[in-house]
């Protein structure tokens, strides 16, 4: 299959599945937004898994790329950081920064536990 093929039908899941989260998950005015905590910091787990488990190409392209490229999102991050700041919730947007900000952790423990389940 197309690689571009790959990386769309993935991203599309990880897309709606994202959008899921946030339907679930939704956020008053002036409040921390979990949900994109909760897909920026378990994507970046299972993106750090998925790289030790050294997958295919094809398959690296659909589920890394593809869907949790389209899973995650540093560019929602971004808006809601800037809306909180500009609502005055500043110790919201703080909470929410540093949280967001452990996604390199959350990365290197699903690249460790990965490794540790794969050896």
């Amino acid at each position: 299959m197309h690689p571009a093929a790959l990386v769309g039908m993935g991203g599309a899941i990880g897309s709606i599945a994202r959008w899921a989260v946030a339907e679930s998950m939704p956020a008053e005015s002036g409040e921390v937004p979990w949900a994109t905590i909760a897909v920026n910091l378990s994507g970046a787990f299972l993106l750090g898994a998925l790289m030790a488990a050294s997958l295919q190409m094809e398959s690296f392209l659909f589920l890394g790329t593809g869907l949790l490229g389209g899973f995650t999102t540093m560019s929602t991050f971004g808006v809601e950081t800037v809306d909180l700041l500009k609502q005055d919730s500043t110790t919201a947007a703080a909470i929410y920064v540093g949280l967001n900000l452990l996604a390199p952790v959350t990365a290197w423990l699903g690249w460790q536990l990965s490794e540790a389940f794969l050896a």
